[in-house]
């Protein structure tokens, strides 16, 4: 006898536009080459909090430890790369059977990019874990670029949709 399929989860969205966190907050204005705030960066893992508990909450806990690590990744690099400041949004949004992570400011240092960086190089293999993560989940990411902002976003299959 074969063991019954596994269940898709079950998603409970309360808002019309599947949207599961909607977040602002300001970074400063700093010089080049200065780098963030402790206080900015400490953003970063309270987004990650944040996710993870709205996807408990909906039923999507298997996606957590990649969606944290996406999105971790995604508001690290908007607050690092965009020293002209001031606002980062962050957004996790079910579209169908998928979903969106974004992260975007509202002024851009300039448009994120994949990089081969070498075994001793401190930074720059954000995007590509961003990248890795969106494959093996048979998922995508990409950039828009708006006049003077940028949007990075992940789009993933919900655990137990088809790609």
């Amino acid at each position: 006898m074969t063991p019954p399929a596994p269940a898709l989860p079950v998603v409970r969205v309360f808002r019309p536009d599947g949207i599961l966190l909607n977040e602002r907050f300001e970074i400063a204005e700093r010089a080049a080459g200065q780098f963030p705030a402790r206080a900015e960066m400490a953003r970063v893992p309270q987004m990650r909090r944040c996710a993870s508990a709205m996807l408990r909450y909906h039923g999507l806990m298997p996606m957590s430890d990649d969606v944290a690590l996406v999105l971790g990744e995604l508001v690290g690099n908007a607050i690092v790369h965009s020293r002209r400041g001031p606002l980062v949004t962050v957004q996790l949004r079910v579209a169908g059977r998928r979903l969106i992570v974004a992260v975007g400011t509202s002024k851009a240092s300039g448009r994120p990019v994949l990089r081969q960086q070498g075994l001793e190089a401190e930074h720059g293999r954000g995007l590509r874990l961003v990248d890795g993560i969106a494959q093996g989940r048979g998922g995508r990411w990409g950039v828009d670029a708006a006049s003077e902002g940028v949007t990075v976003w992940c789009d993933l299959p919900l655990d137990g949709a088809p790609a």
